[in-house]
C-alpha cells in the first residue's frame, strides 16, 4: 500500500527544489548585522512577500456583465473610471519599483527554485551572511519578490565578484509558490521553443 501522505511530501520537495537558470532584475544588499544577531534574525525573520504588478490593467472593475450600466452615458463613465484605474495601477506600481530600486535593476544570470537561489555579487560576502533580496520575476504579470537569504556558500571570482548561493530566511508558502508557477512556465516555455525549434529545421 502505497503512503500517499509520504509520496504528496515528496512531490512537495521535488517542487520547492526544482531550478531553474534564467536572466532577471534583481538588487541584493547585505544586510549589516553581527554574527550573534545574524543566528536570532534568520531564526525569527518573516518577511518574504510578493505581488503581481498591473493585474488589473484593462480589467473591467465587475466580473458581472450584467452589473455593468445600461445607459450609454453610464457606460462611457464607467470605461472612463476604469482606464483611470488602470493608469493609477501603472503609476502606483511604477512608484514602488522605483523605490525598491528595481525600476531599472542589473539584471543577472541566476538559477532559482523555491528554496534558494544562485548569482553573483561585486563585493565581497561570507558564508552565513544575511542578504536582502530584490526579484522581479519576468512572468506576466511580472511579480516582484522582496525577501531575505543566508548565504550557503560564497566562491571568489577572478573578475573581483562572488558567486554565491542563498538559501532563503522564513519564506512563505505563497511566495514559495509564486517562484514554483514561474519556473514551471519558464521551463514549459523552454520546451516549447526547442520542439519549435525542431519542427523548423
Amino acid at each position: 500500500m502505497t503512503d500517499d501522505t509520504g509520496q504528496s511530501k515528496k512531490d512537495e520537495e521535488r517542487r520547492r527544489h526544482f531550478r531553474i537558470d534564467d536572466v532577471i532584475s534583481v538588487v541584493a544588499n547585505p544586510v549589516h548585522i553581527d554574527k550573534e544577531k545574524s543566528q536570532e534574525f534568520s531564526k525569527t525573520v518573516a518577511s518574504s512577500r510578493a505581488f503581481s504588478l498591473m493585474e488589473n490593467q484593462n480589467v473591467d472593475m465587475v466580473d458581472d456583465e450584467s452589473a455593468l450600466p445600461k445607459d450609454p452615458d453610464n457606460k462611457k463613465l464607467f470605461d472612463m473610471m476604469n482606464e483611470v484605474k488602470a493608469k493609477l495601477d501603472f503609476i502606483i506600481n511604477q512608484f514602488m519599483l522605483e523605490k525598491e530600486g528595481l525600476h531599472k535593476p542589473e539584471k543577472k544570470f541566476v538559477n532559482i527554485s523555491a528554496s534558494g537561489i544562485r548569482f553573483t555579487v561585486d563585493y565581497a560576502v561570507k558564508e552565513g551572511e544575511i542578504i536582502d533580496i530584490k526579484l522581479l520575476l519576468p512572468t506576466y504579470p511580472p511579480v516582484a519578490v522582496f525577501a531575505y537569504g543566508e548565504v550557503q556558500r560564497a566562491v571568489p571570482l577572478d573578475d573581483g565578484k562572488y558567486d554565491i548561493a542563498l538559501e532563503y530566511l522564513n519564506m512563505s508558502e505563497s511566495v514559495k509558490n509564486e517562484i514554483i508557477q514561474y519556473a514551471f512556465a519558464r521551463q514549459r516555455e523552454s520546451i516549447r521553443r526547442v520542439k519549435n525549434k525542431d519542427n523548423h529545421e
